[in-house]
Parts: structure tokens; sequence; C-alpha cells
């Protein structure tokens, strides 16, 4: 609709404001790293950019053999955004040595919130004003704060809005076959190229938009089929040619449960409020179900109540008539969401109401998406789509619509100002420029570095030391080593690798070991040294005295 163009462009404004008010400017230079070091999952996720950009191209193209030399492992699982990663590798030749895309990608995520947004709150004819200012709360909602520059690529909360999007737009294009085919598709292959944890939240509206035309046209035709078709297409392809079905990970259903959404997680505000106190949770790793509302949804809320009070007594229930098939599925989509993030071990605060399943054969499958808490999104901005929807019926006429902006514009103030300390907060971190320093301080290290031989590090180490994985391949990717090891999204099993490497060391392998593992590792055929907190083992000699392992103990190092 032409006349919206107008709203639209201003919502992306919206966005782009917003964003650049939260996070600075600073994150947007392609050339600046240093925020994006020391920072756990933010790091996971530039360095294995880093190291992808660096390796050879193979087939298929999301491999590198520089993450867990020497198996091949596909930059989808240090979630760096692998389309983009894929992208910008092949414009590396022309792009500095240093480059970075995660604040673009974070900036271009808002402006695509804000504008899908309006186009969800359109579909249901709510007035321009409104929907600007409705768009706000999907924009600035605190899941989107709390995932973007933590888990970045699960900042593109815009996918799960372009699935709603399409949704609600059922009754006008459920025919169009061409177009939802289309439409569906792209979506399937932007969930490959950015996080496969999309796919349950935008699944549940494909299937809720088939349910539907089946409903509409009184019985199942295949052709209504197609769009799930190409979208199940779509990402299959995306994650073959990213190398998703390359990769050996671990099959583990380790925290299934326990990152499980917990059912107070709508009003639990986790230090986002300003007039709050958190609830209790029944496991501390339920941060991964964080759903909070906010104040001014809550104070919505009490005016959706009212709306439905008004239309149980007046019945003007016809409003939504023309969308009574797309509600009703709507809500059947509710509840297999929340069903899916509450499970299979279903708590409210500090209390375990009941354990779902205990199926061994659905638990392993299930524990593909064993962070199940973050499945409960896509409710949430239903929730906002609904009471602001709710707010514009009660106020429908004209001249009580001013009233309807003004109730939302201060119910958004609310919501702004309940978690403006939170917004500070996020500012404080990433729009002041930060110097990143190395952790490693010793001499020995730079007399590592001036080693050309060396063209491997081997973290030897069964466990998953996140802190001191990242901290070494950044060492390792300024030395231009590749790494047996990293802090991956699913485990890649690397021991035998590792333990392969260790009966036949050669002078380009760097074998790093802690202070607690030297006395299993001490009878390999290794010149050992210690550097800053950890040992070192080489093939070759040093300038720096060996370290003794024979006759030591954690507590009393000695050095021959």
């Amino acid at each position: 609709m032409n006349h919206d163009k107008v709203l639209y462009r201003s919502s992306v404004i919206m966005g782009i404001v917003a964003f650049i008010a939260i996070y600075g400017i600073n994150v947007l230079n392609p050339v600046y790293d240093d925020w994006l070091l020391g920072r756990g999952d933010l790091t996971q996720h530039y360095l294995g950019w880093c190291f992808y950009r660096r390796g050879n191209w193979t087939f298929p193209v999301g491999l590198t053999d520089n993450l867990a030399y020497p198996s091949l492992t596909s930059v989808i699982f240090t979630d760096s955004i692998p389309g983009l990663a894929v992208f910008f590798k092949l414009l590396s030749p022309i792009l500095p040595e240093t480059f970075q895309y995660f604040g673009w990608w974070g900036l271009v995520s808002f402006a695509l919130q804000g504008y899908f947004a309006v186009k969800i709150l359109r579909e249901f004819s709510v007035g321009k004003v409104q929907a600007l200012i409705g768009s706000t709360f999907f924009v600035i909602s605190p899941i989107v704060i709390e995932r973007m520059f933590r888990h970045t690529a699960l900042g593109g909360h815009w996918m799960i809005l372009a699935a709603v999007y399409l949704y609600v737009r059922h009754e006008k294009d459920y025919q169009k076959l061409k177009k939802t085919i289309v439409c569906w598709g792209i979506l399937g292959g932007l969930i490959a190229a950015v996080h496969l944890y999309f796919l349950p939240m935008c699944g549940a509206f494909l299937c809720g938009y088939i349910l539907c035309s089946f409903i509409k046209e009184k019985g199942i035709k295949l052709k209504y089929i197609l769009p799930g078709v190409s979208f199940g297409s779509m990402l299959l392809l995306g994650t073959y040619v990213l190398g998703g079905f390359s990769t050996r990970a671990d099959s583990n259903d380790a925290g299934l449960g326990a990152y499980s959404f917990n059912l107070n997680g709508f009003f639990n505000e986790k230090g986002y409020s300003r007039f709050f106190d958190a609830l209790p949770m029944y496991d501390e790793l339920q941060y991964e179900g964080f759903a909070y509302l906010g104040l001014g949804i809550f104070v919505l809320l009490i005016v959706t109540a009212v709306f439905c009070v008004v239309v149980l007594t007046k019945k003007k229930e016809g409003c939504m008539k023309k969308k009574w098939a797309e509600i009703v599925v709507g809500m059947l989509v509710v509840v297999g969401l929340v069903v899916f993030a509450a499970s299979p071990v279903v708590t409210w605060n500090d209390k375990l109401l009941f354990i779902l399943t205990d199926s061994s054969t659905l638990t392993r499958y299930w524990s593909i998406f064993r962070s199940t808490g973050r499945i409960i999104w896509p409710v949430n901005y239903l929730i906002y789509t609904a009471v602001i929807v709710c707010n514009a019926r009660l106020w429908n006429s004209k001249k009580s619509a001013v009233v309807g902006s003004v109730v939302l514009a201060l119910c958004c103030f609310l919501q702004v100002f309940e978690i403006s300390e939170k917004l500070c907060e996020q500012r404080a971190q990433f729009a002041q420029k930060k110097t990143y320093a190395s952790p490693f301080q010793d001499s020995i290290w730079k007399e590592l570095s001036e080693r050309k031989q060396l063209k491997h590090l081997v973290w030897v180490s069964n466990n998953y030391e996140n802190k001191e994985i990242l901290e070494l391949s950044k060492w390792a990717y300024d030395n231009m080593l590749t790494m047996n090891n990293f802090y991956f999204a699913r485990g890649i099993g690397v021991a035998e690798d590792t333990q392969s490497s260790l009966r036949n060391p050669d002078d380009t392998y760097l074998f790093v070991f802690t202070q607690e593992m030297i006395q299993e590792y001490g009878d390999y055929d290794l010149h050992f040294y210690e550097a800053d907190k950890y040992i070192i083992g080489t093939t070759f000699e040093l300038e720096q005295e060996e370290y003794s392992v024979k006759n030591t103990s954690k507590q009393d190092h000695i050095r021959s």
C-alpha cells in the first residue's frame, strides 16, 4: 500500500535510532573488533568468523579445518551468522585484514524489527500513529535486548516477526501459491543462514498457515502443503551448503529441561525492571526462557481485558470475523509453543510441577533444541500484537482515536522508563571504545610467536573450558595457528585427534595444558614450560627453563 510507505520508512528509521541510542556507533566500525573480545559468546561468534575466513574454500562452503584441526567443522556451530560469514568471505580479498559485521547485523536487525512490527499491526488495521508507537515495544523488547550482542545471531527476532506477518496475511495470500511458496522458501533459507533455533519458532506459524488453508477450503488439498515443502527444502539445502550435515557434532541431551521456560517467565524481570524484583527459578539455567513482558505491556493487558468485556457485553465481535480461523489456529500455535518451551520439565518459580515425558527416543530428538526456553519468544510478540490491537479497537472511533494513541504512548513511555537502567547498562558496555588486553604476558608467548614452524595449537583437554579456549583461540589466530578444539554450539568429538597428535608430535604442534592436567600427560616425549597459568609442551627446546613434571603436585610446582 503506497500510502503506508512513509510509515514503513519511519519504522525502519525508528529501529536504527533505537539501536544507535542503545549501542552507539562504534560497533558499526568494521575494523574495530576490541568490543568483540573477552565477551564469551560474542567472542565465539567473532573468532569463529575469523578462523573461517582464513581457511581454504571447501564444499560444502561453510566448512573449515581451522577450528577442530584436522577435522572439518561448519561455521554454523560457531553461531557466526553463517550466511554473512560466507558472503564476506567471498569479499575477503578486498576487505581489510580486521573486519567484523556484527555491529551492522544488529543495526539491520533493529530496523527490520520495526518494519515487520508495523506491517503486522497494519494488517489488523491499527492506525498509522498507533502502529508506529506500537512498533517501539517490539524494537526495545527485553527479549531482543537480552540476546543482541550476547547470542548475536539470535538477536535477529525480525525473522520471527516475518513468520508472524506471513501468518496474519493468510486470508489475503493463501490462494496466491506462487507468492506464498517463494516467501516461505526464503524464510526457510534465512533460518539456515542465521540460526537453526528459529526453525521451531517460525515452523509453528508455517504449520498454522497450512492448517488455516485446510480450514478455509474445508478439506485437505495437497497444493496448500507446497509452502511447507518450499520452506523445508530451502532449509535443508541451506544447512547442507553451509556444512551443517558434514560436521561431527556430539549427540547430547545434557541440559534438556534445565534450559526450559519457567511459567513465571512473562513476569520475571531478571534485572530489567526498576519496579519489580526477580522471581525465583527452579534452575538457574532457565535464563534461556527469559520472556519478561514489561510494565507497559502489563497496563495494556488491563486495557485488553476491558476490550474483551466490551466485546462480550456489546457484541462487537464482528471486527475480528475476517480472521477468525487465523485467531483460533493462532491460539493453538501459542499453546504448542508454550508447551514446547516449558518442557519437558515444567516449573513455576522454584517448584517442579511435573515432567512431561521421560521417553528416551523423544528426548534424543528434542535435545536438538535443548534450550527449549527460547521457543517462548514468538508468544511475547503475539501478546504485544494482541494488546496493541485491542487498545486500537477499544478507541476505534475518530474522536477517541487520539485517546488510544495517548494511552499507547504513555504505556510505551512506561515500558522504556522501566527498562532504562538496563538500556544504559548496555550503552555503557558497547558505546565507548575499549582496548582488548591479551592475558598472555609471559615472555614465552613472544618466543613462541617467533617460531614460524608452528602451525597448530592443541588444547589438551576433554572439557569445554570456554574462557580458556577463546583466549587461546585469539592468540592462535593472531599467530596464524589452527585450533584442535573450539567453543562450539554443539560439542565436536576431538579426543581421538588430540591423542593422535600427542602420540605423533612434531615441530608444527604447540600443546597447551592446565597445571591440573600436566600429571596425566607428563610422560609424553615433550619439553614442558610454564607460561602464565598454562603449561606449554613442544618437541623443540626453548630458551626458557623447563617445567619439571615428575614429583610435582598441584600445590607445589618446581622448576628444574
